[in-house]
């Protein structure tokens, strides 16, 4: 009984300890993979190396800071949008109504780029190449 309550006691410091450090990938021989947190074995190579940082609170604020994004992103989009779709007398599309002075080209681009700066990290090639259509298609 004793044995298993220091074994309780020893998981709980190791986990305890591990709140930050990397990872690393070590490809070997006929391509095995295997994954470490210190230097990769004999006999292998490293693939890639990762950080880590358990810090959860600093974790929950940067996801509740991408949601704020997320949404001021969405608020100006549907904004533009709508003042895009107000049509005036004789069937013609309205100005941006902001007042900046760009053309349906040029806004066109810029919203292209803030998706772009907005999706980055997975964003498709396919998406990629329907914002480029759209440009195309307003710049003619």
């Amino acid at each position: 009984m004793e044995k298993n309550g220091m074994m309780i006691v020893l998981l709980a410091l190791a986990c305890g300890s591990a709140s930050a450090g990397e990872v690393h990938q070590c490809l070997g021989q006929g391509g095995a993979v295997s994954y470490v947190d210190g230097d990769c074995p004999a006999g292998t190579h490293a693939g890639w190396i990762r950080s880590y940082d358990d810090d959860r609170a600093g974790q929950a604020r940067s996801i509740r800071q991408a949601r704020q994004e997320t949404l001021e992103w969405q608020r100006s989009n549907r904004a533009e949008i709508a003042a895009m779709m107000r049509v005036h007398r004789g069937g013609r599309v309205a100005s941006s109504g902001s007042g900046d002075g760009l053309d349906r080209c040029q806004r066109t681009r810029h919203r292209r780029d803030r998706v772009r700066d907005r999706e980055f990290r997975t964003m498709t090639y396919d998406r990629m190449i329907a914002l480029d259509d759209g440009v195309r298609e307003a710049c003619r």
